[in-house]
């Protein structure tokens, strides 16, 4: 079957939605709601031309009973959305490098710990999150003896996870890579900057799927987990069961990033939210974890506390610059 345009493509009932649309839930905890049924289709009907397969239901059957998982693994690389790039989501990676880090430094430093920092990034993509991870970590390293970092990384996605270990990029996925961190950190080799050597072996990649909570389970003594824009895909049920095994698997004090967008609200209560001075990020309360006052403006919520109290969170800020706007008046 070759589609020449889209008048040539098949039909999705409401029903195969259904069956592919629980069906990707079960296994893999993505959920897409009914109006979402276009991206669904949009995305399976040319891997349906290349098998000739003419139904999405002939479709579901041949990804359910294919026993080498191989099927299962190409929808899933059809079904994710892969865009990504370093240095993502700057605030967020500066309040780690510079607030996070030396927290976490100085609290193993007086605890007397081993110097080990490990770094869980969830739902790695094809491999810029724990990579920038990595040069940041070095960065802030450097100067500093005897510390070893554990970066663990994983996608459900075994495509994505091949480019990742390959560790080569180019194009717009580097648009936020300064020239001296590219000089330090990457080989250049005609169009392409591969990640040198010693930032890779930081980083260990394995696939994972995030709905298996006996995988998440095994995964422990973490100091901060990065998962950022990862459950936005995922049902309710499946965020709440994910968080709660993220939450076991940080050490007390740990660290916990999501999407500078999303929000653990309605989804779990164990959490402390810290207001860094550039981000707000999650903590796992218990020894060692950052205590404070409350933000001014915004009662009943935590916020980090240490020599620099005096900042104020974003929504803060953003309060006090608009009572500084004076209203607008119109001419008679």
């Amino acid at each position: 079957m070759v589609l020449n345009n889209p008048a040539e493509e098949p039909d999705m009932s409401q029903e195969e939605f259904i069956l592919i649309r629980d069906f990707l839930h079960e296994k893999s905890g993505i959920y897409f709601p009914e109006n979402k049924q276009y991206l669904v289709k949009n995305r399976l009907v040319r891997r349906m031309a290349e098998l000739g397969i003419k139904t999405y239901r002939d479709y579901f059957y041949h990804v359910k009973y294919d026993t080498s998982m191989r099927e299962f693994h190409l929808l899933m690389d059809l079904m994710t959305t892969n865009e990504t790039s370093f240095f993502r989501n700057e605030p967020q990676l500066t309040s780690f490098k510079d607030e996070v880090l030396p927290l976490l430094i100085d609290k193993k430093k007086s605890e007397n710990k081993p110097k080990t920092l490990r770094i869980w990034s969830a739902g790695c993509s094809t491999g810029e999150e724990p990579y920038t991870l990595g040069i940041l970590i070095q960065e802030k390293l450097a100067g500093l003896q005897g510390w070893t970092t554990e970066i663990i990384a994983n996608d459900i996605s075994e495509e994505v996870l091949q480019k990742a270990r390959k560790g080569e990029y180019s194009g717009l996925t580097l648009r936020n890579l300064s020239p001296a961190i590219l000089a330090k950190y990457f080989t250049k080799n005609g169009d392409n900057y591969t990640v040198n050597t010693k930032t890779r072996a930081l980083v260990k990649f394995s696939h994972m799927n995030l709905n298996d909570p006996r995988r998440i389970s095994v995964h422990g003594n973490f100091d901060v987990i990065f998962c950022r824009n990862v459950m936005i895909y995922f049902s309710e049920e499946v965020k709440k069961q994910l968080v709660r095994g993220f939450f076991n698997s940080l050490e007390p004090g740990g660290y916990f990033y999501i999407g500078h967008s999303e929000t653990l609200h309605g989804i779990s209560k164990a959490f402390k939210l810290v207001y860094l001075k550039n981000a707000l990020v999650y903590q796992k309360e218990g020894k060692g974890a950052t205590t404070g006052s409350r933000p001014a403006g915004i009662p009943g919520v935590p916020r980090y506390s240490s020599k620099e109290a005096g900042a104020t969170s974003g929504a803060t800020k953003a309060l006090d610059l608009l009572s500084k706007i004076k209203p607008m008046t119109t001419k008679k």
